[in-house]
């Protein structure tokens, strides 16, 4: 497969899509992969926004790197340049497949891992709420991260 850009895509792209594109850039990065490229994009975005200050409170806290960030809506332009696109909700993926042309690979993190993966929606939440949920995006992208190092023999 081709990993030269993947896509993680959430609802709107201000709270777990983010998470996850800064946790696995970061995870790869630390294991000395750079020439992957990482972004994140929302399947409803009526205009950009910031990531949801909480978000960015725990990722700091965990040494995870945030540059500038405003949410963005997917196009098709990004699924055309992408070598896989990964969606957090199996349903993600289906309105993916379903509303876009391109043939890009587009699965869920839980179809791409090949376990049940479920990233609470922490949107109003508690800290205590985002920490819960950036352990469970940590796993999620380690996991990723090694099947890609893996599938490039990295």
């Amino acid at each position: 497969m081709d990993y030269r850009k993947i896509i993680i895509v959430g609802e709107n792209n201000v709270c777990t899509s983010f998470m996850c594109e800064v946790t696995l850039r970061g995870l790869l990065i630390k294991k000395g992969v750079s020439e992957i490229e990482i972004v994140s994009r929302g399947l409803v975005v009526l205009f950009s926004e910031p990531v949801a200050p909480l978000a960015a409170v725990v990722l700091t806290r965990h040494d995870y790197m945030i540059e500038d960030f405003r949410s963005a809506q997917l196009t098709e332009e990004d699924i055309e340049s992408a070598g896989l696109v990964l969606t957090i909700t199996d349903e993600q993926a289906e309105r993916i497949r379903q509303d876009y042309a391109a043939s890009t690979t587009c699965m869920s993190l839980g179809t791409f891992l090949d376990l049940d993966a479920s990233i609470p929606n922490v949107s109003g939440g508690s800290r205590e709420d985002y920490e819960h949920c950036f352990t469970i995006i940590e796993q999620l992208m380690e996991a990723v991260a090694d099947r890609v190092m893996g599938e490039l023999a990295l």
